[in-house]
């Protein structure tokens, strides 16, 4: 800090000033120290930083799977919006339990301030989980570990309806759903949403149209042949995200299936990972960006103080965008 207030012809608190943003100093002061700052490569010291402050002004964020492309789109806007608010990411990836506490110990032992959390499991006990015992504020997203936690939650169940409700009034009364994570919030709350629009339409519920893996890198082929041997086979189809979708479309066409003619198909997810399909896919499209400033904003008031006692939840709906992949139910077909 002394050499760059050497070279930029100011006082050592005026540099300090300027880097921390904090305090007044002009424009061609601000430029100057900038200027020599970037001329002489200096880097703050953080961890002197932190200890004088007390503040890391680091943010958490622990997921699954890294690779699984909805949660890659989910932490590039945490991590967006994070920065944006002079905040960092720290990412860790976890699959276990045992794994999550370790994360957590992690991140305490690092002086991070709060962490938001898509963790692979839902404990049996929300209370004896690492993200209840731990001192920093955590936000959940898309979990259900009770209402201790500030939480950001997708609809997947009235998203579901929307869905089942639109193929319903074209027709389909045999739909096959292709989702992941049997065991959590978001495949449980897709098969109520499922039941529930086949109940109001005063259809049956046939388990053999269903399939719910445990991984999002399964593949749907064997279950799609699978239904397409039945009696009564399906006419449309709802699947999530390109790998259990692109598995059954494969499955369909080497069948012979036409697309919408013989076969409609509905995408869940993002539009990015639809677009290459054709023809253009119906999609129930997350709204990624809205649950990541949710979680953002929830994280950023628990840090500042700024939030109320009780735990708050956010509800994100999602968007069913027409494409060109859904058509009216043939008749012979139909049951």
């Amino acid at each position: 800090m002394r050499e760059v207030a050497a070279e930029a012809r100011v006082s050592i608190g005026t540099v300090s000033r300027v880097l921390n943003g904090s305090g007044y100093a002009s424009q061609d002061v601000r430029q100057r120290v900038q200027q020599a700052v970037a001329r002489l490569g200096y880097e703050p010291d953080y961890t002197a930083r932190h200890l004088r402050t007390g503040h890391s002004r680091t943010i958490g964020y622990l997921l699954p799977n890294i690779a699984n492309p909805f949660l890659a789109i989910h932490l590039s806007e945490v991590e967006r919006l994070a920065q944006a608010a002079g905040y960092s990411l720290l990412v860790g990836s976890s699959e276990r339990p045992a794994r999550d506490k370790e994360l957590v110990a992690f991140f305490e032992n690092r002086r991070l301030e709060g962490i938001i959390a898509s963790p692979s499991s839902e404990y049996e006990d929300p209370a004896s989980s690492p993200f209840a015992t731990t001192r920093l504020p955590s936000v959940i997203v898309d979990r259900d570990l009770g209402e201790r936690f500030d939480s950001v939650l997708i609809d997947h169940h009235l998203g579901m309806r929307h869905v089942m409700e639109y193929l319903l009034s074209l027709g389909h009364r045999r739909v096959a759903l292709f989702a992941s994570g049997r065991d959590l919030r978001p495949g449980r709350e897709k098969l109520r949403g499922y039941r529930a629009a086949l109940e109001s339409a005063g259809l049956p519920f046939d388990q053999r149209l269903v399939h719910l893996g445990d991984s999002w890198l399964e593949s749907s082929r064997l279950p799609m042949q699978r239904m397409l041997q039945l009696d009564a086979p399906p006419t449309a189809l709802i699947a999530v995200g390109t790998q259990l979708l692109s598995g059954a479309v494969h499955v369909v066409r080497e069948a012979g299936l036409g697309i919408p003619s013989d076969m409609s198909v509905v995408g869940i997810g993002t539009l990015e990972t639809l677009e290459l399909m054709y023809p253009p896919a119906t999609a129930l499209r997350y709204n990624f960006h809205q649950s990541a400033s949710a979680a953002v904003q929830l994280m950023l008031e628990r840090i500042e103080k700024r939030a109320p006692a009780e735990p708050r939840i956010v509800v994100i709906q999602s968007d069913l965008i027409l494409g060109g992949s859904c058509g009216p139910a043939r008749a012979n077909l139909v049951k």
